[in-house]
């Protein structure tokens, strides 16, 4: 009987739905309100109802617009459905990334690892080399020094068994620690393809820093392909081996005779001025002396120390002067620079103007033999 009741109730809505539809016209606001508010149920049979009869086209029309957009449209249902699954689509898309992140970087460490263990497993192979055949192996070439650069940025000789440090890594491979800064010091200075060409030409390790301390004050410009001096370019490859040995000799040679040079001009001014420091000591001890033997004639003891200060700055300024004068005398280079001479000159002929004038001014005011 209930369930009788409920499908009398449903019947009544729908038909009361269904009579409002059939009955009042399309451009009416209760049918309008109706129509929004019914089932897809109600207007397909209310369609079927009207469809074709003379003077129901624009309620027809409706109709059909309704239906249209029960199709069009979601149900509140069928929208969460679709959220939902774009929300787990997107959460999924996601984990995806996340995860292969992950998997990259662990691949990443993986073939790291794997390059360490490598590296390591050579280390071994070389030492044995070194200690169980007695054998020097030769790291000269320039795939060994990149090997071996290698090894000392990435710290691989802390893993090393026995090792720990880059000092005994060196000594386990039969060389210093400072052999091995040496060669990659150059490596760094001058790069792959030089090293490699100059392997064959006669240029020691005191060459190859020489030519290092060229390279950093400029005289020396080495490329990826070629080699700098002033204004000469030589390539660095096979065909110019002897234009390339002949042009570090000549730069090496010019560099010694300069710094020859400038160690025996040194050594001259050192002299010069010891020999005239040396004069001007055994005149001012003659000075002394002769103080000392007129000091009994004094008729009393008086106090002089107002002149102390005057007469060590007018001693210190004498010595100045003529060991800067003669710091120029010995200088070879000032004699191909007439301006320098001709300022010296005319310093010189400015003190002794002012010893004259000096001396006068001195006669004047005292007499030394009187006093």
């Amino acid at each position: 009987m209930g369930d009788g009741a409920e499908g009398s109730k449903k019947g009544t809505k729908d038909g009361t739905d269904l009579m409002w539809l059939m009955g009042t016209p399309a451009t009416d606001v209760n049918f309008q309100g109706v129509l929004a508010r019914t089932d897809e149920a109600t207007v397909r049979q209310a369609l079927e109802q009207v469809e074709g009869l003379p003077g129901n086209r624009m309620r027809e029309k409706a109709l059909r617009q309704r239906l249209v957009q029960f199709t069009a449209e979601p149900t509140i249902t069928d929208q969460a459905v679709l959220d939902t699954a774009n929300r787990q689509e997107r959460t999924t898309g996601m984990e995806i990334a996340t995860l292969q992140d992950e998997r990259d970087a662990k691949d990443l460490r993986a073939v790291e690892q794997i390059e360490r263990e490598s590296q390591i497993a050579r280390c071994h192979r070389v030492i044995g080399q070194v200690q169980g055949v007695q054998m020097v192996v030769k790291f000269g070439d320039v795939a060994s020094l990149m090997w071996l650069k290698e090894v000392k940025e990435l710290k691989i000789y802390k893993d090393v068994p026995g090792i720990g440090t880059w000092d005994k890594f060196c000594e386990s491979i039969g060389k210093s620690r400072r052999q091995v800064d040496e060669d990659l010091l150059n490596l760094q200075a001058f790069g792959e393809d030089f090293l490699g060409t100059v392997a064959s030409l006669r240029v020691g390790y005191r060459d190859l820093r020489k030519l290092r301390q060229l390279t950093l004050d400029g005289t020396v410009a080495v490329s990826i392909d070629c080699l700098t001096i002033g204004e000469e370019v030589i390539p660095i490859d096979e065909d110019h081996h002897e234009d390339l040995q002949a042009a570090i000799e000549r730069v090496l040679e010019s560099r010694s005779k300069l710094t020859e040079r400038v160690e025996k001009l040194e050594g001259r001014l050192d002299d010069a001025v010891k020999e005239e420091t040396k004069g001007l000591k055994a005149e001012v001890k003659a000075l002394v002396k002769e103080v000392r033997r007129l000091k009994p004639f004094d008729p009393e003891e008086r106090d002089l120390s107002f002149a102390a200060e005057q007469l060590q700055g007018i001693k210190d300024g004498v010595l100045c002067v003529v060991a800067l004068m003669s710091s120029f005398i010995v200088d070879e280079r000032v004699q191909q620079e007439p301006i320098i001479m001709g300022q010296v000159e005319g310093h010189m002929q400015t003190v002794e103007l002012a010893l004259s004038d000096l001396r006068q001014r001195w006669e004047r005011a005292v007499n030394l033999f009187e006093a």
